[in-house]
């Protein structure tokens, strides 16, 4: 007897949902939420401050950002921040914005005055930052990563890390222009803060660096094999493919 009075209930809640998405601008994007829906991620943007990359953050950065622009999608979190020499002490977010998600309990142009209203408040920050004249004397990338781990930690959407920079490392510890970046350099910068429990945690964040320079071939591949290095150390979803002078790609499975 409770089977065939639930019988009803079933369909009527069924009928209601078809009217409902039948009168919704946003009936297609409801029923192929399960097939079509892609998934959230966070994006995370540290970009360089330092007085090196005055030229850069107006070319190669700001080219990178509309790459990263033009790929957001409904719930994507984005965050943007600087590195400094007080990144890890005075770090505040930049931006720090959701991307509106589409819901038929929302109608088709509330929807799209969110979007816009939204990418153009991100477009507004980025510009201001981009347009910045002050360089920074410091470029601490190492402690950055640190605060990576703090705000992807309780995270469970996608991680995405994307760093604009020269990688060049320049700190009262660390000053990659000033000394030779040998295994043996790399193995004791990893083994110390290690041991000083340093290394952040960047398990399965995908990472991203562009704007990477040096004053030659040598210094740059030295460089880049201390991150590899370092992000191996990390946990990180690291490949130099994702690491040059330009952001060629974003999240086109490379």
């Amino acid at each position: 007897m409770k089977r065939c009075r639930l019988k009803p209930l079933w369909l009527t809640f069924l009928s209601s949902l078809l009217l409902l998405s039948s009168l919704s601008p946003n009936a297609e994007a409801f029923w192929k939420f399960g097939k079509d829906k892609k998934s959230a991620r966070v994006i995370l943007v540290f970009v360089d401050m330092s007085g090196s990359t005055n030229r850069a953050r107006r070319t190669v950065y700001s080219e990178a950002f509309e790459k990263i622009y033009q790929n957001l999608q409904q719930g994507d979190r984005i965050v943007v921040g600087t590195i400094t020499g007080r990144s890890f002490i005075d770090f505040k977010p930049v931006v720090d914005a959701e991307i509106p998600n589409k819901s038929i309990w929302v109608n088709r142009i509330q929807f799209e005055q969110n979007l816009a209203k939204t990418k153009e408040n991100i477009r507004t920050q980025v510009n201001q930052l981009l347009s910045r004249k002050r360089g920074t004397p410091r470029t601490e990338i190492l402690n950055s990563l640190n605060i990576a781990d703090t705000i992807f930690h309780d995270e469970k959407r996608e991680k995405i890390l994307v760093i604009l920079s020269d990688m060049v490392q320049d700190s009262k510890e660390y000053n990659f222009d000033q000394v030779k970046v040998t295994e043996k350099y790399i193995a004791d910068i990893i083994r110390h803060r290690k041991k000083q429990n340093l290394v952040p945690n960047l398990t399965k964040v995908k990472v991203y660096v562009a704007g990477a320079s040096a004053d030659d071939s040598k210094k740059f591949r030295s460089i880049e094999k201390f991150w590899d290095r370092y992000f191996s150390a990390s946990g990180a979803d690291f490949s130099t493919h994702r690491y040059g002078h330009s952001l060629i790609v974003f999240e086109k499975g490379t």
